[in-house]
């Protein structure tokens, strides 16, 4: 998935700009904000996940299945 990092590296981003997540992997993923202000589905290959980011701020994001797989984005107003 394009946006997971095992590092925990960081994206940058707008507010309101609309972020999307591919699974390009051949096993599920299942994207989720750490304190839970988003969650997709579970995604298998090509499936997509896009959520809107409205507040300024780092969002931390996980793969709910692989725990190990995390992100960050940087949102700026």
């Amino acid at each position: 998935m394009p946006r997971f990092h095992n590092s925990g590296e960081s994206s940058p981003d707008k507010v309101f700009e609309r972020d999307t997540w591919v699974n390009a992997d051949d096993i599920p993923h299942l994207v989720s904000e750490k304190d839970g202000k988003f969650r997709s589905s579970a995604l298998d290959t090509d499936e997509k996940f896009s959520q809107t980011l409205s507040t300024a701020g780092t969002v931390e994001y996980f793969c709910m299945i692989h725990p190990k797989m995390t992100g960050k984005i940087v949102v700026t107003p």
